[in-house]
């Protein structure tokens, strides 16, 4: 009688009680994160070798598409390549076709560049710059490439683009070394097909999107690939970094390890309360 009471206890236990598990273990990983080694894979490695290999004011265009929904992935991605570039010195612009992503992105870089040791960073305009929300990418991606200052009259700040020190120099993408694209999925194609011949592309996608990637990966006419949150922390150690994708990975992987052993408790829990009871 003794052990059907526990294994009938243990089947009905409230699942608020669970829930709050689960909240308290995802809790205790952010607060308190710890470095769990990654697999690096060749996308993450290409991806990082490109960033790398640029030179000191060397100008990259970051096309940053995402909105909250896809947030704790798209973050991780944006926080790893812009603490990259300030450590490489290079110059970046930002250009949203997403109107949520054009202050969730300004707000990230402005929280990235104000934290870094480098002075030249935080100082708007003169490193770096957002260029705002285009409705149209094909037209901005054509425009850019002819005229940016023509494409784009003025940054997310209302200064006209020509003015801004971080562009000086740059008339158009052919002026740029790379651009990164760190969306959800859709805007690859528009990079790849309208970008100057000279733009080298790296891409930062949503891990269910990230599929279709391989086929430019393949055809080389794309650099390399940081996949959703998993590529965040592969990027941040490449980088000796922990960051966001070290602190999420970290709450995510021993969640799932949590909600298994839920799962094997309570079946485990139903089969003995059957036995007890003489029904299996």
């Amino acid at each position: 009688m003794q052990q059907q009471n526990i294994w009938t206890k243990l089947i009905r236990v409230d699942r608020r009680i669970l829930y709050l598990i689960l909240f308290l273990n995802i809790a205790v990983f952010l607060m308190f994160p710890f470095k769990m080694p990654a697999t690096i894979t060749s996308p993450a490695r290409g991806l990082y070798d490109a960033v790398d290999s640029l030179q000191p004011n060397d100008l990259v265009m970051i096309s940053s598409n995402w909105s909250a929904s896809t947030m704790a992935e798209n973050q991780p991605q944006l926080e790893a390549i812009i603490k990259h570039l300030i450590r490489k010195g290079a110059r970046f612009t930002l250009v949203s076709n997403e109107a949520q992503s054009r202050d969730l992105s300004k707000r990230i870089a402005v929280g990235v560049t104000q934290s870094s040791d480098n002075a030249e960073y935080h100082t708007y305009g003169q490193k770096w710059a957002h260029l705002g929300f285009v409705t149209d990418l094909i037209a901005a991606i054509r425009g850019m490439g002819s005229n940016l200052s023509e494409a784009v009259k003025q940054d997310v700040e209302g200064t006209p683009i020509d003015q801004l020190p971080v562009l000086q120099g740059a008339k158009s993408l052919k002026d740029y070394k790379m651009v990164i694209d760190v969306t959800p999925s859709g805007t690859l194609p528009y990079w790849i097909s309208y970008r100057p011949p000279n733009l080298i592309v790296g891409y930062a996608p949503t891990s269910v999107m990230a599929a279709e990637g391989f086929t430019y990966l393949d055809s080389k006419q794309l650099v390399g690939m940081i996949t959703g949150l998993k590529g965040a922390h592969e990027y941040e150690q490449l980088m000796g970094e922990t960051g966001l994708g070290h602190k999420f990975i970290n709450a995510i992987s021993f969640s799932h390890v949590l909600i298994l052993l839920f799962i094997g408790l309570g079946n485990l829990a139903m089969i003995m309360a059957r036995r007890a009871q003489g029904e299996a």
